[in-house]
């Protein structure tokens, strides 16, 4: 009975080592195809966290803080503009012609109404920047 026992063991052993031997490339190839995978799967990561930093790069011109600095630059370009026409008209030694006089009168308006609607765009922009009613800028960005 003992050596019956053991020689059924013995044959079922055999038997399982014949399976797992059998099933040991098809794992191989397995096991190689899931390191494939990964490789794939790592390197797609990687592009997206490159895409990911490139999109936030192409944004930054256009965040709202880069926006609002820019048209507070053009509204007090505008400013010195308008201030050295003046200072340019005021510097003018002995009499002025009408013509002289009409024509700086006609760019120092034309400059301020730069200057005052330019001024007027950035001050209504800020407001709506902070209270968050900006219209397109994720409430997110840049703050």
């Amino acid at each position: 009975l003992m050596r019956t026992l053991e020689y059924e063991l013995r044959e079922e052993n055999e038997r399982l080592a014949e399976v797992n031997l059998s099933a040991e490339e098809e794992l191989r190839k397995m096991r190689d195809n899931v390191a494939e995978l990964q490789m794939f799967a790592s390197s797609l990561t990687t592009r997206l966290y490159e895409l990911v930093q490139e999109h936030l790069d192409l944004q930054k011109p256009y965040s709202p803080n880069v926006l609002l600095a820019k048209l507070k630059e053009e509204y007090t370009k505008l400013d010195d503009q308008s201030e050295e026409a003046a200072a340019k008209f005021m510097d003018k030694d002995g009499p002025v012609a009408a013509a002289d006089c009409e024509e700086f009168v006609r760019q120092y308006k034309d400059l301020r109404a730069k200057y005052h609607s330019s001024e007027a765009r950035c001050t209504l922009a800020e407001a709506a920047y902070k209270n968050g009613t900006l219209a397109g800028v994720p409430m997110s960005m840049d703050r």
